[in-house]
């Protein structure tokens, strides 16, 4: 009876291990880049993001995740204009999705002025309400 007790509890620890890996993923977000030019009549700001960490569910051998993400902006003189832009992103593909890149755009009128800006990205998982921040600097530039 021992010699049998001994390998079935290592399978069980194996498993409650694998499970608490699923559990305890960490909701990540780095600004690959951030970048803004003059289109005129207004200012175009681009942000690219990198996320990882999400809960994906399985269904139908396809992989779902749900992202939602807010967009604040902090002007030079330190002022936060929060919610610039929103999205819901929904991905779904065949496979497990190691990470996903966010490009996000919006636009500034011309009231901006030039200067050194940064953005603020606020990501939610809507699967399971984990949230992560990124911030990137940019500048706003007649170049």
């Amino acid at each position: 009876m021992m010699k049998y007790l001994l390998p079935g509890l290592m399978v069980l620890m194996l498993l409650v291990s694998a499970c608490k890996k699923e559990e305890s993923l960490k909701l990540e977000a780095k600004v690959n880049q951030a970048y803004a030019f003059d289109i005129g009549s207004a200012w175009e700001v681009n942000i690219s993001t990198k996320v990882m960490g999400f809960k994906q569910e399985e269904n139908d051998s396809k992989y779902k995740t749900s992202l939602f993400y807010t967009i604040d902006l902090v002007k030079p003189s330190g002022e936060t204009i929060k919610g610039v832009a929103s999205k819901a992103e929904d991905k779904i593909d065949k496979e497990k999705f190691p990470d996903l890149i966010l490009d996000s755009q919006f636009n500034l009128d011309t009231t901006y002025t030039p200067g050194k800006y940064k953005v603020i990205i606020n990501i939610r998982d809507i699967i399971t309400g984990k949230t992560a921040t990124a911030t990137a600097p940019f500048d706003l530039s007649k170049d």
